[in-house]
């Protein structure tokens, strides 16, 4: 028998391995583990237990509409989103938008509903014009997606009763020319590394300001969403600091090891108590040295078992930011973490990779580079690059995931190409794990049915 493993399959996986009458989502391994048949068959039994769905159509390689986060009007990334009840405040919001020719503005009146078209795929309203007492329990998770790196909403606070708003919060009067004028201030500047960047950073480690934002992955033949990326975040005051640099800084300064257990460790604590409700899977990033080092299981186990999630909801991907001198050594370590339950997928492959010679490696699935999934509308070189990576996956049981899938045009054509599954602004921004309830509510809800 030949053993596949990990907890996400491709569409082809699907076809065969269930029943048409009642197609039920099967946790099959997708990649080779040598010498592993017993252990594979007793996970995969195991495994489907725990991942088996609700009933889907019958899945094949139909042409499927396109979520509506991947379209929208020429005009969508203007507009305003309202949450507020006092008709004051919301005269003035509709006033402002109008008189800067802007599209109507969209009026919530509670922080859950505002957090759903917050937490929508796409690229999410250019502003929040928010009364603070509208927001109620919501409040903190709506501060906490709008101040991920990744977000371009500006968050504008407006209020007919200052007093009656969440203390230390400074907000505008309900007056349409304020308004309008903060509309059209310019997003303010990210934020830079401290001085004594590594000490700052090792003392964030320690205070729990490493926070955690999650960024989803769906499969592209029934839209169903699969699992969610762990992206780190440095919620450092007043302003937090762009991943770009300071994930860099903990890799240069020996701190790479602490900032992943952190990231894992909340991760799964996090991540556990929605699993019952979405089913997502958690997947990891880990560079070369540490994804090398003997007691990564041993510190992997304890980040989950508080958490109580197991490793076959787990995947972790072997990040860029390293030259691969001994493939041997990696392969050795690759099967080590299968063998423990965990998928391993390699992240970021481009086009003339130089990294493409690891494919062989028994790796779960790879990702594409959003810069070569970026070229495919209109570089034919690309396209026939990703379709001869597609064929080899396809014919050693892996899984290719597409980033940087940021609209139509991109879905659509990784979609033509066989890819399996889809991650990136047109699907779904990094988001608070307490946001990702809304964040699915809008996704499936605007599937086809």
């Amino acid at each position: 028998m030949h053993a596949r493993h990990g907890w996400f399959c491709h569409p082809s996986e699907i076809r065969r391995k269930t029943d048409p009458n009642n197609l039920k989502i099967r946790s099959i391994l997708c990649g080779s583990v040598e010498g592993s048949d017993t252990l594979c068959e007793s996970i995969r039994k195991d495994r489907y237990n725990h991942w088996a769905g609700t009933p889907l159509p019958v899945i094949g390689r139909q042409k499927l509409e396109l979520p509506i986060g991947l379209t929208g009007s020429p005009r969508h990334h203007e507009r305003v989103l309202v949450l507020a009840r006092d008709p004051a405040v919301i005269a003035a919001a509709q006033t402002a938008a109008r008189r800067l020719r802007r599209p109507p503005a969209v009026v919530t009146e509670s922080g859950q509903e505002a957090l759903a078209h917050l937490a929508a795929p796409g690229n999410g309203p250019l502003h929040l014009i928010c009364d603070p007492a509208a927001a109620g329990p919501s409040w903190p998770h709506l501060l906490a997606t709008l101040s991920d790196p990744s977000t371009r909403t500006a968050l504008i606070l407006v209020s007919t009763a200052p007093e009656q708003g969440h203390p230390g919060v400074a907000a505008l009067p309900a007056d349409s020319l304020r308004v309008e004028a903060a509309l059209q201030q310019p997003a303010p500047q990210p934020a830079q590394l401290p001085r004594e960047a590594a000490t700052a950073l090792r003392d964030g480690l320690s205070n729990g300001e490493i926070a955690v934002r999650y960024q989803p992955m769906v499969r592209i033949a029934d839209g169903r969403p699969v699992m969610v990326e762990a992206l780190a975040r440095w919620d450092r005051a007043p302003t937090p600091i762009s991943p770009k640099i300071f994930v860099p800084l903990a890799e240069r300064t020996g701190l790479g090891r602490a900032l992943s257990v952190a990231v894992a460790t909340r991760a799964a604590a996090e991540m556990a108590p929605l699993w019952p409700r979405l089913r997502l899977g958690l997947s990891i990033n880990l560079p070369l040295d540490l994804l090398l080092q003997p007691d990564l299981l041993d510190w992997l186990r304890r980040a989950l078992k508080s958490s109580g999630l197991q490793p076959w909801q787990v995947a972790l991907e072997l990040t860029e930011t390293s030259i691969v001198r001994d493939s041997a050594i990696l392969r050795r370590a690759v099967l080590r973490l299968r063998q423990a339950g965990y998928a391993v997928l390699l992240d970021d492959i481009m086009q003339h990779d130089e990294r493409g010679r690891l494919l062989d490696l028994p790796f779960a699935g790879f990702k594409l580079d959003r810069s070569l999934v970026e070229a495919l509308p209109a570089a034919a070189h690309a396209r026939h690059e990703v379709r001869r990576l597609v064929r080899l996956a396809e014919a050693r049981g892996q899984t290719v995931i597409a980033e940087g899938v940021a609209d139509a045009r991109l879905w659509a054509a990784v979609r033509r190409l066989g890819v399996h599954l889809a991650q990136g602004f047109g699907v779904g921004r990094p988001l608070p794990a307490a946001a990702l309830p809304s964040w699915w509510a809008s996704w499936r809800g605007r599937q086809p049915g």
